[in-house]
């Protein structure tokens, strides 16, 4: 980590809250560059008009202190920093700039973290299941299903996969491990991309008047309209039901709901034959799995749709929340004590970022403790006075 690094990264912090606190355009090509790569994240903090009148964001972090403590590997106080009193759309900006800067708390402690922790996640090899039944190994690359034929290509381009896709009447398997998403054009041109610890059961050539897909695990989905041909995604019980729309949905088996968020266009979400809900967008549907009750509300979709752009996204979430995110993502065992379980936080984390940067950014935002072991097992504990 250079001094020059750390400067850079606090600089666009400074530089992307005082646009929202002054509502004027920063001239930095820093803070220009990073609006470029994130321009969904940054318009939906900009609606955000909740700033505290006690604090000016430009005057809350001193450069100079700041690079003195990292080289003295010393934890500025939440105070020193005011990150209590920092509204959250300056908190977030913060956090998403702060990826280089790293200030371990296991510095004075004197404690080893494990290399697995220290290093951007590993992703596991993606796998489908065609025609022979048995798992093949993906490169990492987008893929789309022309004519019999499973075809993939890195980002420049360049061919480099060709599997043999099922006979129609069957289903071929899309499996996303731990760490890795994955990008998928079916042969109607609707576009999926999966999520980390999911499946996605789709065929090779839809039939003419339906177009069915399975989803186990999350996915977002930009459907190709066509009227005369409806789209439906089977969740268990529940079917969701479109002819052309985009929406994100979560339904992972070990969690006790299913979530349905609308982008664009018009979703119904069946049960049977019962539509429970017909989505607008900016709408999310909720499905209690174990009672079966349901309910639709305002979404947050930069939040639901942070993964897209490999972020992490919490706008107020619980603690217990964000960690299972983390867990499934880092493939990771956290284990969260009940006392902390309520706290919430709201901010916007790279999610090619080592685990350690990401639970050091907690630790000093909401004083959390954690203790990483060995064998991927992570304690999340109430911070102690040092």
């Amino acid at each position: 980590m250079t001094e020059d690094k750390i400067k850079e990264s606090i600089q666009i912090a400074e530089e992307l809250a005082g646009e929202i606190c002054t509502g004027k355009n920063s001239t930095s090509p820093l803070a220009g560059e990073w609006k470029k790569e994130s321009p969904i994240l940054y318009e939906e903090l900009r609606k955000q008009e909740q700033l505290p009148e006690e604090i000016a964001f430009h005057d809350s972090i001193n450069i100079d202190e700041a690079l003195q403590q990292v080289n003295k590997h010393i934890i500025l106080p939440p105070r020193r920093l005011n990150i209590r009193v920092i509204s959250s759309i300056a908190a977030s900006f913060l956090l998403i700039v702060s990826t280089a800067t790293l200030w371990l708390w296991t510095e004075n402690k004197k404690e080893v973290i494990p290399e697995w922790a220290t290093t951007a996640p590993v992703t596991s090899n993606t796998s489908i299941i065609a025609q022979n039944n048995e798992p093949v190994e993906l490169a990492e690359s987008n893929l789309t299903v022309k004519g019999n034929q499973l075809i993939g290509s890195t980002l420049d381009g360049k061919q480099n996969i060709s599997i043999k896709l099922k006979p129609d009447n069957q289903f071929n398997k899309l499996s996303v491990p731990t760490g890795g998403s994955y990008q998928l054009t079916l042969e109607d041109g609707t576009i999926v991309q999966v999520n980390a610890d999911s499946e996605l059961s789709f065929p090779t050539h839809f039939k003419k008047h339906l177009r069915q897909v399975r989803l186990q695990g999350e996915g977002y989905f930009r459907v190709k309209s066509n009227p005369q041909s409806p789209f439906n995604v089977m969740l268990g019980t529940l079917n969701v039901q479109v002819t052309g729309t985009t929406f994100n949905i979560k339904a992972y088996e070990e969690e006790g709901n299913v979530s349905i968020t609308l982008v664009e266009g018009s979703v119904n979400v069946r049960e049977g034959q019962k539509i429970l809900a017909t989505l607008s967008p900016g709408e999310q549907f909720t499905y209690q799995k174990t009672t079966g009750d349901y309910s639709t509300a305002q979404a947050d979709i930069s939040a639901t749709t942070g993964w897209t752009e490999d972020k992490f996204v919490f706008h107020s979430e619980t603690i217990g929340t964000i960690m299972n995110e983390l867990s499934r993502w880092y493939n990771v065992d956290i284990n969260v004590s009940e006392d902390i379980q309520d706290i919430r936080y709201s901010g916007i984390l790279s999610r090619k970022q080592p685990l350690a940067e990401i639970l050091n950014i907690l630790h000093l935002t909401n004083e959390l403790d954690f203790k990483i072991h060995q064998d991927r097992r992570i304690d999340a504990t109430e911070k102690k006075n040092e």
